[in-house]
């Protein structure tokens, strides 16, 4: 595991976070010919984003997405059959929501601004929240954060933080997609 600066305090990195088996699984499904994937204007998502959603119209390549699970709501079959594991992994108390992107490969990196996948929430509220990323496919893309801390793509890598830490994805320029999934959440209580 590499990070290239910790200073992102309750940072959590987990490498090989599912058993192979169930890793080799999602990955096969979600890289497949045959996965539903649907196009975004931006990768910052949303219109609840405001001025960081404007700004980033006027030069972002835009990328693939599928929601999985979006205001209580599961928007895809996928939720249950393949998602569920990893939910029940990361203590999952109330969920905001999940989403799976897929950044085609660029000629040079796009970053995209920094941002909160929660913004809609209230300040005061989204300290409380969790952002996770699992990182599908190994490659040259990367998250940062707006520190300077970089955690690189990974296969089967899970980077867990306060969801009220800004951070943006990078794409890559070596493979032809960088896929990774995000959760939100609200952690339950350990038992």
């Amino acid at each position: 595991m590499h990070i290239e600066k910790d200073r992102v305090s309750n940072l959590s990195i987990q490498d090989d976070f599912l058993p192979e088996e169930e890793f080799v699984a999602l990955r096969d499904m979600i890289m497949s010919d045959v996965f539903p994937w649907f196009f975004q204007t931006t990768i910052v998502w949303g219109k609840e984003d405001g001025e960081i959603y404007e700004k980033e119209k006027e030069t972002s390549p835009g990328r693939l997405a599928h929601v999985v699970y979006h205001h209580n709501v599961p928007e895809s079959s996928f939720y249950e059959s393949h998602i569920f594991p990893i939910s029940k992994q990361l203590r999952i108390g109330l969920l905001v929501r999940i989403k799976i992107n897929l950044s085609l490969r660029l000629p040079t990196p796009f970053k995209s601004e920094f941002h909160l996948d929660v913004g809609m929430l209230p300040e005061d509220i989204i300290a409380h929240y969790t952002t996770s990323i699992f990182y599908i496919n190994t490659c040259n893309g990367y998250t940062e954060f707006k520190d300077g801390t970089k955690v690189e793509s990974v296969a089967n890598r899970l980077v867990s933080f306060p969801a009220n830490i800004e951070h943006r994805g990078v794409t890559q320029t070596d493979e032809q997609g960088r896929y990774v999934i995000n959760f939100n959440y609200l952690k339950r209580p350990e038992e």
